[in-house]
């Protein structure tokens, strides 16, 4: 996944909108349907119980004008005329008044109450109408009416069964269920095609000219201001942004292309005030290298004379290292000339020797420890394709840095090898070694560690010296300290 690339949602807002309508227009369409079968279940309940009270109200007055004194037989009589003309759901009793007590006289049917209960002696008593839901698995409307005018003699116990009443509503809560989700789902669906060319298309757009604007404000797509207003107000601001940005980004790069010009200007001019300084310098001191080479040469003679061998050596150590110091003296007055290397088979290790046995003063001034590791090659020469002199100013360059760089006790080390048909000089110390930010300049002119009295040109010049001579100078990781490895060619067969 690239910088640009946003997970994107497990449902786009489309399908969650949708869903959403749907799973809301079910609750709303089953909760108002439900509401509204409630309040017709209430309202029709209520017509049973007008109806009830005037049917119970009928009744009564037909049994009244046809029993005025409460003859059970006509009593009797009378319910089983009225049972055959009403609805089977409704059935009526009456009880007549035996001493302080009520007992049945008349039933239209044999499931109707047998027997007085509490509302019949509360409407005896009160001499009013009394109204009853009786639930249960038979929900009915009882309604209870004294008999007999100012004097009752009797009560008029009648039941309406409500059975049928919650069948209706049950029927129609099953119908009505289907419809509502239906249309919920009709309405998610209608939300979902909308949302998706109002909102998804327009979203989608944008995205995707967002997403491309992670490779530069330039290079990215303009969003194209399609949809409702808003969406298109949105994409008209996003393009004014991407414009802003991407003329910002011009400017930027510009200031950056001027710095680096800038940068490049001031280093050429740090570079020719100090060639023209190595020049003078180098004009300067040619003459007293010539007559300190003369002074050595009639020294070393004088020490041959004398046969003082070690005394010989020393001498024709510092000749050489003269006579290098003069050949950088000639290339630097032939001005910008890079010396032409003169290659030949060359030992590394006995470079490496002659280089630390030069130096010994130094190192030994410093109090750093240095020792010559012959690796795994043992004694076998390192042979190399080279020019010895130029070597030896690579290694001079890595060994100052090292003495100038450890502290006293500790170690630098100097080792040859072949490795993949190369022949390799590497230099390793057990100091602080180099910091991060310092190891990315690590070959550029001017980047130095070492304040107002470094160039840092010694790295640079010595990674430039070992290509010129079919190698490459570089810095290998090491856990302590700083280590740098040398390759050149392997010099071919003798």
């Amino acid at each position: 996944m690239t910088a640009g690339d946003v997970p994107s949602p497990p449902m786009g807002l489309p399908r969650r909108l949708a869903l959403l309508t749907a799973v809301m227009s079910v609750l709303l369409v089953l909760g108002a349907s439900e509401l509204a079968l409630s309040l017709s279940e209430r309202s029709r309940l209520e017509d049973f119980r007008l109806e009830s009270v005037a049917l119970a109200n009928t009744i009564a007055t037909f049994l009244s004008r046809l029993a005025p004194t409460g003859e059970p037989e006509v009593l009797a009589q009378g319910l089983r005329g009225w049972s055959h003309r009403h609805i089977t759901e409704t059935w009526a009793s009456v009880f007549v008044l035996r001493g302080d007590s009520l007992v049945l006289a008349a039933s239209s049917d044999t499931t109707s109450v047998t027997r007085p209960e509490a509302i019949d002696l509360a409407a005896l008593n009160r001499r009013d109408t009394e109204v009853q839901f009786r639930e249960g698995d038979r929900p009915a409307w009882r309604v209870a009416l004294p008999l007999g005018g100012q004097r009752p003699y009797g009560v008029l116990d009648v039941t309406v069964s409500t059975t049928r009443l919650q069948e209706w509503a049950e029927d129609e809560r099953r119908r009505t269920i289907p419809l509502a989700v239906g249309a919920a789902l009709l309405v998610a669906l209608g939300v979902a095609v909308l949302t998706a060319s109002w909102v998804g298309r327009p979203l989608a757009q944008l995205g995707r000219a967002m997403a491309g604007a992670h490779m530069g404000a330039d290079a990215g797509p303009p969003a194209p201001e399609i949809g409702p207003p808003e969406f298109r107000d949105l994409a008209r601001r996003y393009n004014r942004l991407r414009e802003a940005l991407a003329q910002r980004e011009h400017e930027t790069e510009a200031q950056a292309a001027l710095l680096a010009l800038a940068e490049r200007a001031h280093g050429f001019e740090r570079l020719a005030l100090m060639q023209e300084t190595a020049a003078s310098f180098a004009h300067e001191i040619g003459t007293p290298l010539n007559t300190l080479s003369g002074h050595l040469q009639l020294l070393r003679d004088d020490l041959a004379k004398a046969r003082d061998g070690r005394g010989v050596d020393r001498v024709n150590l510092l000749l050489t290292q003269v006579d290098r110091m003069t050949n950088i003296v000639r290339v630097e007055l032939e001005r910008g000339v890079w010396p032409t290397p003169a290659l030949r088979r060359t030992d590394l290790r006995a470079v490496a020797d002659r280089m630390l046995r030069f130096l010994e003063p130094s190192f030994r001034g410093a109090g750093v420890r240095v020792a010559l590791d012959a690796g795994r090659n043992g004694s076998t020469p390192a042979e190399a394709a080279c020019d010895p002199e130029l070597v030896e100013q690579i290694l001079l360059n890595l060994l100052k840095n090292a003495i100038e760089a450890l502290s006293p006790g500790e170690r630098v080390t100097v080792a040859t090898g072949v490795t993949d048909g190369r022949v390799f000089l590497e230099v390793a110390d057990d100091g602080p070694g180099l910091a991060a930010d310092a190891q990315a300049h690590l070959f550029n002119p001017f980047a130095t560690t070492k304040g107002p009295s470094g160039t840092c040109l010694g790295l640079a010049v010595s990674r430039r010296l070992a290509r010129s001579l079919g190698g490459d100078l570089v810095h290998l990781p090491s856990q302590r300290g700083t280590r740098w490895r040398l390759s050149l060619p392997m010099a071919g067969p003798a």
